[in-house]
């Protein structure tokens, strides 16, 4: 997992000059910014500077300014740049100059949205720590139990298998969740699946499992009269997490039949997965239509 590069070096207060951090996920960015604020930022914040190439005031001129400018009672001052991927061909050649030649007095970390940029000269490149950001789908479980460790909880296993059933492979969204469970709970808490539920649905009038004890039922009207008062409080990603949840943990599938069910849409898995595949597209109405598909099921 990249991500252990990046907090060793986080640990060691990043020794190198020059840092490019790219990821094709902004909210690994967006935390690796607030970490590295956190960590390096002074108490008075003299030293730390930020500019995000998004806003037109960010002038190279002036990063290049600040990063020569000597930092007041520190060692070092910290230049951090968001958005290198909307810099200009002529502000890179700018920019290429001082990383070419840094200041012995400035930390410089560079955030990148996308694959691994090619804006520099490679023998730039060569005086340039590069740090890519992902987490793959088999190391999702650790990245959860690592942040919630963060926010000062413990995480069961089940805890985290259901938080990513309900929740999805979203990071943002995961990390929204674990902040809040951890608001719920007090330091150092062990948290289980059944407090995973509590918090997910905490306030609801309705829960997910409601909705499935009414579709196993069949009442069309009480799976819409749930879905009605929950969808003001939930988002469709965690329904239907809860959803493939219920129906993973109820139904006994082996994991062939499984695969073959997302190919096809009549079969039970086939419907979750083609409902899946509309929301990450944006379609309307998709828990809806779901609902009444689920409902002809026998």
């Amino acid at each position: 997992m990249s991500i252990k590069v990046f907090q060793k070096e986080l640990a060691d207060s990043f020794p190198s000059a020059c840092y490019l951090i790219h990821s094709t996920d902004a909210f690994l960015l967006y935390d690796a910014a607030d970490q590295l604020k956190k960590c390096l930022e002074d108490d008075n914040g003299f030293n730390m500077d930020v500019f995000d190439l998004k806003e037109k005031a960010s002038g190279v001129e002036d990063i290049i300014d600040v990063a020569n400018t000597l930092p007041f009672f520190n060692p070092r001052r910290v230049v951090l740049i968001r958005s290198l991927q909307k810099l200009k061909k002529a502000d890179a050649k700018k920019l290429e100059e001082y990383l070419a030649e840094p200041s012995s007095s400035c930390l410089m970390v560079m955030l990148f949205e996308g694959q691994a940029p090619k804006l520099f000269d490679p023998s730039v490149m060569k005086s340039i720590k590069v740090i890519p950001l992902s987490v793959s789908e088999k190391d999702m479980a650790v990245w959860v139990k690592t942040e919630a460790e963060r926010k000062g909880i413990k995480l069961t296993n089940d805890a985290v298998e259901q938080l990513l059933d309900s929740t999805g492979s979203d990071l943002g969204m995961l990390y929204s969740e674990i902040e809040k469970i951890s608001s719920f709970v007090s330091q150092g808490s062990t948290v289980d699946a059944a407090s995973i539920r509590e918090t997910l649905y905490a306030g609801a009038e309705y829960s997910a499992f409601d909705l499935t004890d009414a579709l196993n039922s069949k009442d069309s009207r009480a799976v819409f009269r749930i879905y009605e008062h929950m969808g003001r409080q939930q988002v469709d990603e965690i329904l239907l997490g809860a959803l493939n949840y219920y129906y993973a943990k109820n139904i006994s599938f082996s994991a062939q039949q499984k695969r073959s069910a997302e190919n096809a849409p009549h079969n039970l898995f086939g419907l979750l997965h083609e409902a899946d595949m509309g929301i990450k597209s944006s379609h309307s109405f998709v828990i809806e239509n779901l609902l009444c598909r689920l409902l002809q099921q026998r």
